[in-house]
């Protein structure tokens, strides 16, 4: 087993910072220092001496403790570095549903390779992580074959040896449009980042149901003309009636816009935000369509600890795609006419 010598009567006997100090012929407390990065070891036996802790595949205390008991307890979070009130509320209700099986939770917005680095010093037993449209690294699929439990990738990606959960986001945009659609609009915009998925789902919606399309109803924000792109396209004779917004980080600075031109929500514009999560800010109940936090977070879980561990007939790595949820509320009215 990693990290762990066996001594004649067969007992498992961890590798400590003593057999470390022997090794390289130097004192236990020289090792403790160097092992912490501490000041007073010189940068040669520093180095040597991290060599040969990974040499000999020493293991801190707490990990090594961890380790004898086998007691699966730790699951750590890799979370991008986004602001907004999805991931605060998906990252909530994972430490939630984390508690009510009795397991503990670290964090990390740290790079994915150095999270994953320290969730493998501490024997972590479960990962998910979040990074949709990430390419691994070098340094993250070394640190990943050292990894000893079990990883589940959330939002988009896959790799080899992990649990998926991808999100129909192709499907939340399409039936946005058929919401809009069924209350008579036939004006729809399309305003956030761009999205090749979200995009593919606006289009499939407009295209379906044959609506008025217009290439000036596409808005995306990091379009250095996208506030004048936004002006132009409410104060033309063509303006839309309804607009569904990509996500509530986009939802800042649309509501900002739409505040400068006196356009009120709902009585001027239907708005359907994408994120099933509600914002104190806005003043109405906002109409939204997206994954379900608390199945995203549920169904994390029965993976990692069920499905995933191997029982039954079904394959080793579990590959599933959660589908959206529109929730009509008081932001998406039926078209009135202009």
């Amino acid at each position: 087993m990693l990290g762990v010598k066996y001594d004649d009567e067969g007992r498992d006997g961890l590798v400590t910072i003593k057999d470390i100090a022997k090794a390289a012929g130097v004192t236990y407390v020289t090792v403790s220092r160097a092992l912490n990065d501490e000041p007073g070891v010189g940068e040669k036996t520093r180095q040597k001496i991290k060599e040969l802790a990974e040499e000999m595949n020493y293991i801190p205390s707490l990990a090594a403790k961890k380790l004898v008991q086998r007691q699966p307890d730790t699951v750590g979070l890799i979370w991008p570095r986004i602001k907004g009130m999805f991931f605060f509320d998906l990252s909530f209700e994972l430490q939630e549903e984390a508690a009510r099986r009795g397991l503990n939770v670290i964090l990390s917005m740290a790079k994915p390779e150095e999270a994953l680095r320290t969730f493998n010093q501490y024997f972590v037993d479960y990962v998910i992580f979040w990074r949709p449209g990430w390419s691994p690294t070098l340094e993250f699929l070394q640190e990943k074959e050292r990894f000893r439990g079990e990883m589940l990738l959330l939002g988009g990606w896959r790799t080899d040896k992990a649990h998926s959960i991808t999100i129909d986001r192709v499907g939340a945009f399409r039936d946005a449009v058929r919401h809009l659609a069924g209350l008579g609009h036939n004006k729809i915009a399309l305003v956030g980042l761009p999205d090749l998925d979200k995009h593919n789902g606006y289009m499939q919606g407009m295209l379906e149901l044959k609506l008025d399309y217009c290439p000036d109803y596409v808005v995306t924000i990091d379009d250095p003309a996208y506030k004048q792109k936004m002006h132009d396209m409410m104060n033309g004779d063509n303006r839309p009636t309804a607009i569904i917004v990509d996500c509530h980080g986009t939802l800042h600075q649309v509501s900002g816009e739409l505040r400068k031109l006196n356009i009120r929500i709902p009585n001027d514009l239907s708005m359907v935000v994408y994120d099933d999560t509600q914002l104190q800010f806005f003043d109405i109940p906002l109409t939204t369509v997206g994954p379900s936090i608390a199945e995203l977070a549920t169904r994390s879980f029965e993976i990692l600890t069920g499905a995933g561990a191997g029982e039954g007939d079904g394959p080793r790595w579990v590959e599933e795609e959660i589908k959206s949820k529109l929730t009509p509320r008081s932001s998406t009215i039926p078209y009135k006419g202009l």
